[in-house]
């Protein structure tokens, strides 16, 4: 908290080798050979760009190299192709047998490419790619995702608990938004607990080697809740070695705002390096805040120092959880004090909270009538600005297979203006 003189640094687009108007190819081989043909193949060839790391975007074709275990290249393959989304794979493999490509063909893919590589078929594919992209009016850019970054103004007031359902209620709204959940606290996330799923794999294994962020890579690191939100736990707490290198953050928040409409952030309560790498990439900063005087008094310390530090005031927000309505008053001097406006209360209902949260559920599934959660659905619902669909037009990420309507108002959701 004695950082004052941090100041946001202006985050530009990454440097990248991609011609513009090129088909952007990301490659998952393992295979050394096949690698660097691909690379050489890919380089001399102006109508393609090769994905390199930390780079933004969404490929165009990912070629994927099929697995020692071919049901698993086949299962993401399906999930992708199913998805009817802009991001196509090719396969490739040394094995040929002709039962194995014609069980690739089930799965809907497009174009296979044996090894040893050859430039005239990895030629023929890509001519044969642009043909279909240019009937389906294909090649736009994906927009980039809203980030928003829930921080506590102190321990204890319940940044996971809106995080969590934040993100559950986003995912809930008209045509299913693709939503990542990310858990960026150091000091002991509870996003796997939180939803009663296991923490197979986290940050840790990005922080690991920063090199391997890509869509591959990245695909085997999130999970997927029964929810259908993508979770990714922080693996960080405060009786653990290392610490996670802002860096880090900031290149798989970029990756996935490039696949996700919508990433959530849990920061917890502490602002450090990687807290702040969050808040200057954010669309939205959700400050939560709660009406006891420890809490007011250190929720004005953070909200001067991130005034100071030039984030823009109409980025950050107030939300006021376990809210009752004699509490007005209350509200009223805290909001003088903070010199910044509740944009939203949260109601109290510690029963509802408490039993949400002990049997791993969000709570509009676990009590979808409670006043609780028609105000995280409101909360959710000021982000979402896109008309009602009959399908997501959010990124193939959302298909991806499990690893292990109306918008309501309430007066308890709404702000104290």
């Amino acid at each position: 908290m004695s950082d004052h003189a941090w100041r946001p640094k202006r985050i530009g687009a990454a440097k990248s080798e991609s011609k513009s108007g090129s088909i952007l190819v990301e490659l998952a081989v393992t295979t050394v050979e096949a690698r660097k043909a691909l690379e050489e193949l890919i380089r001399a060839n102006p109508m393609l760009s090769l994905k390199q790391p930390h780079e933004d975007g969404v490929p165009h074709v990912l070629i994927l190299e099929i697995d020692e275990d071919p049901q698993k290249t086949f299962s993401l393959v399906r999930a992708m192709q199913g998805s009817g989304k802009r991001t196509e794979v090719f396969l490739t493999s040394a094995n040929t047998d002709s039962k194995l490509l014609l069980e690739a063909l089930r799965t809907g893919m497009k174009e296979f490419l044996p090894q040893p590589i050859q430039r005239e078929e990895v030629e023929a594919a890509f001519a044969r790619f642009k043909g279909r992209a240019n009937e389906a009016g294909g090649g736009g850019k994906h927009a980039s995702g809203k980030l928003l970054v829930v921080f506590g103004g102190k321990g204890g007031v319940g940044t996971t608990s809106v995080a969590v359902n934040l993100a559950a209620c986003l995912h809930e709204h008209d045509g299913h938004p693709a939503v990542a959940l990310v858990d960026i606290n150091q000091q002991g996330g509870d996003i796997p607990q939180m939803l009663d799923m296991p923490a197979t794999h986290s940050f840790r294994d990005i922080a690991a080697d920063l090199s391997r962020v890509d869509l591959a890579f990245l695909t085997s690191v999130l999970s997927k809740h029964e929810s259908g939100l993508h979770v990714l736990p922080s693996g960080y707490d405060d009786l653990s070695a290392g610490r996670l290198n802002p860096d880090c953050v900031e290149a798989t928040l970029k990756l996935l705002q490039s696949v996700y409409e919508f990433v959530v952030v849990d920061c917890g309560h502490v602002l450090d390096l990687t807290t702040k790498k969050a808040m200057e990439m954010s669309t939205c900063i959700i400050v939560v805040s709660q009406l006891l005087i420890p809490v007011v008094h250190r929720t004005k310390r953070i909200l001067e120092l991130l005034r100071g530090s030039g984030i823009p005031q109409e980025k950050v927000c107030l939300a006021i959880t376990r809210y009752v309505p004699q509490d007005k008053e209350v509200l009223t001097s805290t909001e003088e004090i903070l010199k910044h406006k509740a944009r939203w209360v949260i109601p109290n209902d510690y029963a509802t909270a408490s039993a949400a949260i002990n049997n791993g559920k969000p709570i509009h599934t676990m009590a979808p009538r409670s006043a609780l959660a028609k105000s995280y659905r409101e909360l959710a619902g000021a982000f979402v600005d896109r008309p009602s669909t009959g399908s997501s037009d959010s990124s193939w990420i959302t298909w991806l297979p499990f690893r292990k309507g109306k918008r309501p108002t309430s007066p308890s959701a709404q702000a104290s203006l």
